[in-house]
């Protein structure tokens, strides 16, 4: 958990797709989610990331219907996309949004690396933060 300027507090859960774990931890990991989303009563929202590079795993979906069932607002955040080719990323991304039943305004492409998209995700929060109850 991190304190951001005191003013929220940002919670990084770690990666359950592709983490190379017993089913036992996964089924922990799971309860520990469901367990954050809903007693969290201030949550604001979750900024779900999924690698550009994969479809989306069971995992993906498991953590859609946590959120969704506890009502959690959800961005979701297509990551690395710099590691697809520039003229394949709209046929990815849109794979990912038809397997996820998401719309592309509940969607923003990044990379940490070469910059895209981050400003955008930066702004994101903000007004999530500022929509959210005090």
């Amino acid at each position: 958990m991190y304190d951001v300027d005191g003013q929220f507090y940002l919670l990084d859960l770690p990666g359950y797709g592709y983490a190379r774990v017993s089913k036992a931890q996964r089924a922990a990991y799971r309860r520990l989610l469901v367990g954050i989303v809903s007693i969290r009563a201030r949550l604001a929202g979750a900024l779900w990331l999924v690698d550009a590079r994969h479809p989306p795993s069971k995992g993906d979906h498991a953590m859609q219907e946590t959120l969704t069932a506890a009502g959690t607002p959800i961005l979701l955040v297509v990551t690395k996309v710099d590691k697809v080719a520039r003229g394949k990323r709209p046929e990815y991304v849109r794979t990912i949004l038809e397997a996820l039943h998401t719309e592309e305004g509940q969607c923003l492409v990044t990379s940490v690396r070469t910059g895209e998209g981050i400003e955008d995700l930066r702004d994101s929060v903000r007004a999530l933060l500022a929509a959210s109850p005090a």
